[in-house]
């Protein structure tokens, strides 16, 4: 009898940050830009992703809004992958299945 272990794994991390108007709080607050990608794991091991969402976080509610990927990249100027890892940034950890909650 064999054992196949398969799932996913859900990475987050940080973009950048732009004020925005927040839509539940409606206070102008620096909106943290929160990339989550999902991944097919095969023994643990992150093979490809299955799936990307990108939300605005208020700092100050913690009031998440999607939106589109395509629009966080023209913000930043960047290509659609997860960036190279910068000292000082901060790094959100990895959680199954959820997206980024109070960041």
């Amino acid at each position: 009898m064999y054992v196949i272990v398969y799932g996913y794994r859900t990475k987050q991390w940080l973009m950048g940050r732009i004020p925005a108007l927040c839509q539940r709080c409606q206070r102008m607050t620096q909106q943290q830009v929160v990339r989550s990608q999902r991944k097919f794991t095969l023994f643990w091991i992150p093979l490809f992703p299955i799936g990307t969402k990108t939300f605005l976080v208020c700092t100050l509610c913690g009031n998440q809004v999607r939106i589109e990927n395509k629009q966080a990249d023209a913000w930043f100027n960047r290509p659609a992958g997860p960036p190279p890892p910068e000292p000082g940034q901060p790094t959100f950890s990895e959680t199954p299945g959820t997206p980024p909650s109070g960041v």
